[in-house]
């Protein structure tokens, strides 16, 4: 009668083998869905970054700056507006007087405004874009498309314009 005794330890010693190696599999896996799992929470949770790989830093340090202008323009305070603005932006307008009520002159319904929204476009560490919503009372919305651009650690107004005006119905679009 042959010894049955060394295959039967074989086949021990490959199941332990193959249970082994199953169960680092199952570990490794379980690793890396852990990582997986921590990494995702980490970045939306706790991220200093928002939509856009922007820092919520610079995107609430913008719009910040973008609304104090804008209010300080539309209630026609003109000196503190331009104490906002570049040295790039005074240097291209000498008088900060002239060109501020010109362009409010240009632009009366800016003037005491029913609503002012001002949402971050675009950011980096040096530069941004802000378009500030205006909603006058009269109705319709002013779009006014702000430059901000980082001088000696503040935020500035670098450039403003007028990018669209549309009142209800059509009436009074400004071309």
């Amino acid at each position: 009668m042959p010894d049955r005794s060394g295959g039967n330890s074989s086949t021990k010693v490959v199941l332990i083998v193959l249970a082994c190696v199953a169960g680092g599999i199952l570990a490794c896996a379980g690793i890396v869905v852990v990582f997986f799992a921590i990494t995702a929470m980490g970045t939306s949770v706790n991220s200093p970054y928002e939509g856009g790989g922007v820092p919520n830093r610079v995107r609430e340090e913008t719009e910040q700056v973008a609304r104090k202008f804008v209010n300080d323009l539309c209630e026609g305070n003109t000196q503190a507006a331009w104490e906002q603005t570049s040295t790039g932006f005074q240097n291209r307008h000498d008088e900060q007087s002239k060109f501020f009520a010109d362009f409010l002159q240009e632009n009366p319904r800016l003037r005491e405004p029913a609503n002012i929204e001002v949402k971050m476009q675009y950011a980096d560490i040096q530069q941004a874009t802000v378009p500030a919503t205006v909603s006058p009372k009269s109705g319709g919305k002013i779009i006014l498309l702000l430059n901000l651009k980082m001088e000696m650690g503040v935020w500035k107004i670098s450039d403003l314009a007028v990018r669209e005006e549309q009142k209800e119905k059509g009436v009074g679009k400004k071309k």
